[in-house]
């Protein structure tokens, strides 16, 4: 039976975790057939917590299955800033993602962002790096339709609207520097930013409890505070072998109440994010790829009261990557991979967990000297998300320019 809206109601001065159980209803409610589907949601599954890891933001690493760590060539990496110690030539690189989720037996949603943006600049044998990338988010707006019994034969017609706006990014300056001809070392500092909004309003039906009745509304904007430090080091022992290590260490993201949101501030301490990843050439067209990442989201778990949290979080990911494909004398690479891990935070009390079928194509719009001058990837993933009995699938699509000038 549906609680009565005091149930409902949120402290005078409201948190992120208190909102956070307001959200999650919404997937309560799609689960006991309430409402058909959400309005709009990047994920239902990022409800939890204060939503889901962005991951590795380029098209070449989505293809291929990866946590964004490894691969062959020279780039920049948020998650990888030694990969930019290969680089000979300054550029930029930007992604653009597009996603669509069905929860349950509901209607697509979908979705578009900008994942990240960088240049890096080879100057006196250092790379410096500029850019900026997703870390965290939960975009999501769900309307349940719903009848509240109140007792003594009172049952209510309601609407309840969820309402979640969170994105939180980070700010990085790097650098890195090939120490010898065969390694790589790189680290880049991170500021964190963005807000985390969250709303819940409900409605009821002005036939059953008259019109002088106001609908109750609670919700809150923090914004968001803290920094991070990312390093690797990119080991290339022969032509046909890349092995990569790195970690992100990260203080509090303290989220700070704006505007009329009253209260202190929170503290959510973030968890320090180990990686590991190699890449390995079989043959001159043929490479595969393979890397695995670790965080203690325990902390994290722990100041938002989420119980069900898995605690530790693996992801790993494996891919193959062939390099012989010529269209119009450009090369086109193209790849297939799989990932898999754990989610952060629960869902509904449960554990929740994402696998990917990863697939794609890149292809080098210019070169000279075999040095790409501009390439695009494209990465596409299909997969589902699961926690107990809810189950969530999705399209994602991630492309991803690199531009360098001499």
């Amino acid at each position: 039976m549906t609680r009565p809206l005091d149930s409902f109601r949120a402290p005078a001065a409201p948190t992120p975790a208190a909102l956070a159980v307001l959200v999650v209803l919404a997937g309560a409610a799609l689960l006991e057939g309430l409402a058909p589907a959400p309005v709009m949601a990047q994920s239902l599954f990022s409800a939890g917590g204060i939503g889901v890891p962005t991951g590795a933001p380029d098209g070449r690493t989505r293809m291929l299955g990866g946590v964004g760590l490894g691969l062959s060539g020279g780039y920049y990496s948020p998650t990888d800033p030694a990969a930019a110690g290969w680089l000979v030539l300054p550029g930029i690189s930007a992604s653009m993602e597009s996603s669509s989720e069905v929860f349950g037996d509901g209607e697509p949603t979908g979705r578009t962002r900008f994942p990240f943006v960088g240049i890096a600049y080879p100057y006196r044998g250092n790379v410096y790096s500029l850019g900026v990338t997703g870390v965290l988010s939960q975009e999501l707006r769900t309307e349940v339709e719903r009848d509240i019994d109140f007792g003594n034969g009172l049952v209510v017609d309601a609407i309840d609207r969820f309402e979640s706006q969170a994105g939180i990014g980070s700010a990085q300056v790097g650098m890195a520097r090939q120490i010898t001809p065969s390694l790589s070392a790189g680290a880049n500092l991170g500021f964190y930013l963005g807000t985390v909004e969250r709303n819940f309003e409900r409605q009821l039906d002005p036939s059953d409890v008259g019109s002088e009745v106001e609908f109750f509304q609670t919700g809150g904007l923090w914004r968001a505070e803290g920094n991070s430090v990312t390093t690797s080091v990119s080991w290339q022992p022969g032509s046909t072998l890349r092995l990569g290590a790195g970690a992100t260490w990260s203080g509090d993201l303290d989220l700070v109440p704006e505007g009329a949101t009253t209260g202190e501030t929170v503290s959510v301490p973030l968890p320090l994010v180990l990686r590991l990843g190699g890449y390995a050439a079989l043959t001159p067209q043929l490479g595969l790829t393979a890397s695995v990442s670790r965080a203690d989201w325990s902390d994290a778990a722990a100041a938002l009261n989420d119980d069900g949290a898995p605690g530790t979080v693996l992801q790993w990911g494996v891919g193959a990557e062939w390099n012989g494909g010529i269209v119009r004398n450009r090369r086109v690479p193209l790849a297939l991979g799989y990932r898999s891990g754990d989610l952060p935070f629960s869902f509904l009390g449960e554990a929740a967990s994402e696998s990917a079928v990863t697939g794609g194509f890149g292809i080098h719009l210019a070169e000279t000297e075999g040095i790409p001058l501009a390439l695009a990837h494209v990465g596409v993933e299909r997969g589902s998300r699961a926690a107990g009995m809810a189950e969530e699938t999705f399209w994602r699509t991630t492309v991803t320019f690199r531009i360098s000038a001499r």
